[in-house]
């Protein structure tokens, strides 16, 4: 006796539809409609019974004529040499090309190239004229029109003309793949053949006795479930975000600032003289339209900051640079901009946004990156209080953080800060300091604040261990899954 095929319910409820009504051979719309199941249902169950061979299942290529809308538009109105015809008659069998355009409109040049190909008109020094009978000339096109009416109702053109219908946008050619089954051998029998599997015994199947004739999968309790996948950020934005969360709950406050900045707040009210190398065209990024801003709702702000640059600086500062637009290089103008605002003390606010400067990509350097900048300041505010927030946000990051004196414009005295990556490599992180009098005093500020600005790119790096900024960029779904975000 011949082994019996194992076949799930679904395919076992098929396959009694198919040995019940005795369907035999068809299209698979033609078995749904028999067989009383869903199209889509049915057409992915015949496939597994084709493979278990128990039918045939072909795969036809059929092409059918499908009309467009330009052709339901000429079955409604006519076609452009149909109406040229009857306007033709109406006028006494010739009118001017003017008159025509103003009826026709822009398909007159359709219409006299259609009609004189078919010989039905002349046109000569800007008049059209018949040059047969207009009814015969109407006769003429009603064929082309019938078959037109024919492709849309049946989907086929069945005589000449269907490569001008092509050529002309009135229908268009398609491609469709038809299924067809047939059942191998008589549909009475492939009950015989056949050992169906249930994977639940049902309430259904206990009232009406068809538990007896299936076999009840055993299951398999060392089985994995299946992995899930879900979405999920890149784990770069999921890091900003973290940072925003650790300063909010520090006590700032976020604010914003333009990326296109003016040099004023970029690099002026920062005390960062105006021939800087930082302002040359090897760091900053100009833009080109516009070009510069009107500095006069500052006016008050331009006048602090010149007095600072000329008595600081000993030179002549220049207003037309300060309104320059360039693309922001440091998210402390954001800090600059606040600074200007003049707020009361205290003041504890941070801004998180990208920066950028004329540099070339490598593993420790981008173009364009992201900095975190912040400003604290109060009345009784010092340096060791500085040093300590830092190390307070390094502490929550759980990294190990190493000062090292330094210099910048626009704080004194001035940190940088490092941290230890995996390599055992100290990557600077960021600059921190007091502002310069200077700063305050173009802001009109009259208490002490500290400013520190991290390079978040950088302080992922150490934050996930990776030695290559690239890696932070990463398009790659299977290293995006795998990072591991948490706090250490």
């Amino acid at each position: 006796m011949a082994e019996k095929v194992p076949v799930s319910e679904g395919e076992y409820r098929v396959l009694k539809l198919i040995a019940e009504r005795r369907f035999v051979r068809g299209s698979i719309e033609e078995a749904s409609r028999i067989l009383g199941v869903d199209k889509s249902t049915l057409a992915s169950i015949v496939y597994l019974l084709r493979d278990k061979g128990l039918v045939d299942v072909e795969e036809v290529e059929e092409e059918r004529i499908e009309i467009t809308d330009r052709g339901r538009r000429v079955l409604a109105e006519g076609l452009p040499e149909e109406r040229l015809v009857k306007e033709l008659a109406s006028r006494g069998g010739e009118t001017s090309i003017n008159e025509l355009q103003e009826i026709l409109g822009g398909e007159t040049a359709v219409a006299l190239g259609q009609a004189k190909r078919r010989g039905l008109i002349e046109v000569s020094k800007g008049i059209v004229r018949l040059v047969v009978d207009a009814r015969t000339a109407l006769a003429t096109l009603e064929g082309f029109k019938r078959l037109l009416k024919e492709a849309a109702e049946r989907g086929v053109w069945e005589g000449e003309g269907l490569e001008e219908a092509l050529k002309r946008g009135l229908v268009r050619r398609v491609k469709s793949k038809r299924i067809l089954l047939s059942v191998k051998g008589e549909p009475a029998a492939l009950l015989e053949r056949v050992e169906p599997e249930a994977s639940r015994l049902t309430a259904e199947m206990l009232r009406t006795g068809e538990w007896r004739r299936f076999k009840f999968r055993s299951y398999n309790v060392e089985a994995m479930p299946p992995r899930v996948l879900p979405s999920r950020k890149h784990f770069l934005h999921e890091f900003i975000e973290m940072l925003r969360d650790i300063m909010r709950e520090l006590g700032f406050r976020e604010v914003r600032g333009p990326l296109v900045e003016i040099e004023l707040f970029n690099f002026d009210m920062l005390f960062q003289a105006q021939d800087h190398p930082a302002r040359e065209i090897h760091d900053s990024l100009w833009i080109k339209e516009p070009r510069a801003a009107d500095l006069g709702r500052y006016a008050d702000l331009v006048e602090r900051v010149r007095r600072v640059h000329e008595r600081g600086w000993k030179y002549k500062w220049d207003p037309s640079i300060a309104a320059r637009y360039i693309l922001r290089s440091q998210t402390t103008a954001v800090s600059a901009r606040v600074l200007a605002s003049r707020p009361s003390p205290p003041v504890r606010v941070f801004t998180l946004g990208k920066v950028f400067r004329s540099d070339a990509v490598g593993p420790t350097r981008l173009p364009e990156f992201h900095q975190l900048d912040g400003i604290e300041g109060d009345y009784d505010y010092s340096f060791r209080d500085l040093l300590n927030r830092l190390q307070e946000i390094a502490s929550m990051l759980g990294l190990k953080l190493k000062f090292k004196p330094a210099y910048f414009p626009f704080t004194e005295p001035s940190v940088e800060g490092y941290v230890r990556l995996p390599n055992g490599r100290w990557l600077e992180l960021f600059g921190a300091g007091m502002f310069r009098p200077e700063v305050l005093e173009a802001a009109g500020i009259d208490y002490p604040v500290g400013a520190w600005g991290f390079g978040i790119e950088r302080l992922a790096m150490a934050f996930y261990g990776v030695s290559d900024i690239r890696k932070l960029y990463t398009r790659d779904v299977d290293e995006i899954r795998g990072a591991r975000f948490y706090i250490r």
